[in-house]
């Protein structure tokens, strides 16, 4: 009838479509663990072999990376904030601004308080 499948309702014919399927899913799934293992990737298999061997094949190794991660991404960005706030502001800080400018070449009152001071040395006497 035309509802019905091509094939015999038969074991042997059912056998061997599941035996088909149970193929082809196998080699897809065989085709994506190879290409997700085996594929160039941005890090040498190497190199991720030798990171496990160091810090991952115990809980204080990655607890050691970790730490290490987050101190090394801590002075990283914390000395491009910094790097990044001086050109902004430079000549507007305390370190940068040059202080030759603000320097007074009026030495008059100096003189006066000296005198002054002898002045008063003198009465003392």
């Amino acid at each position: 009838s035309p509802l019905h499948a091509p094939f015999p309702n038969n074991k042997l014919t059912m056998t061997i479509m599941n035996a088909a399927r149970s193929n082809l899913r196998r080699a897809a799934v065989r085709s994506v663990r190879y290409q997700s293992t085996a594929g160039k990737g941005l890090i040498p298999s190497n190199v991720l072999n030798t990171w496990y061997n160091i810090f991952g094949k115990s809980n204080a190794g990655y607890a050691s990376w970790i730490v290490i991660g987050i101190l090394a991404g801590e002075a990283f960005t914390g000395g491009m904030t910094n790097m990044v706030w001086n050109s902004v502001n430079h000549g507007k800080t305390y370190a940068t601004v040059d202080w030759s400018k603000f320097v007074v070449e009026d030495d008059d009152d100096d003189e006066e308080d000296e005198d002054e001071e002898d002045d008063d040395d003198d009465d003392d006497e």
